[in-house]
């Protein structure tokens, strides 16, 4: 190996290593919705095609996590609020230019949220299909893209309820429409990967 193709896999080797960093920062700033943090891991021509809609650009991004737009409240975030959504399993790929990258992971989570005279505990798993761009040497979102599996109480579980129905939500309509066709359990939807086979190469 020369001296050239070692200094090209270090650098795959690290680039990995802070998209994952990224995406992890992403989880723990949205389980207490800390928003001026999560805004600043996206890039300024961004998508986040999620939750029955899509939001473009920075101003899209400030929009989608605005607590108030988000969850189409006058209140500001309550106490007891969590989202913990943990990313799992991630599985990453930097194309061959090293400023372009997508990955694929496991989002699983519960949830406090406070709703009308009480706090409603949830549960859900889902699939992110993220792409990322390197700008000035720093990795950021391009497209955050969420494939909901189940969001459902914690009481009932995904069998009996695996879209909960009472979650408030913008009452605005999106900028955009999804392009993402979310389909919960138990439609057996597999959300498209971005990567063939590792052994097969299909």
């Amino acid at each position: 190996m020369t001296t050239k193709e070692l200094e090209a896999r270090i650098q795959n080797l690290e680039d990995i290593e802070a998209i994952r960093k990224l995406q992890y920062a992403y989880g723990y700033y949205l389980g207490h919705w800390q928003e001026n943090e999560l805004m600043g891991l996206f890039s300024d021509d961004t998508l986040i095609d999620m939750a029955g809609g899509s939001w473009k650009g920075k101003e899209g991004v400030r929009k989608f996590f605005a607590y108030k737009d988000h969850y189409g409240t006058d209140e500001p975030m309550p106490n007891g609020y969590l989202h913990q959504l943990m990313p799992l399993c991630g599985i990453i790929h930097v194309d061959k230019d090293g400023k372009t990258a997508k990955a694929r992971f496991y989002g699983f989570g519960v949830y406090g949220l406070p709703i009308k005279d009480r706090i409603q505990a949830l549960m859900g798993t889902g699939i992110w299909e993220n792409e990322f761009i390197k700008e000035n040497g720093v990795w950021k979102f391009k497209v955050l893209r969420y494939s909901t599996t189940f969001s459902s109480p914690y009481e009932k579980g995904w069998i009996k309820d695996p879209t909960w129905a009472e979650r408030p939500v913008n009452k605005d309509k999106p900028p955009l429409p999804s392009t993402n066709p979310s389909k919960p359990y138990p439609s057996g939807y597999i959300f498209p990967y971005h990567y063939k086979n590792p052994v097969t190469g299909k």
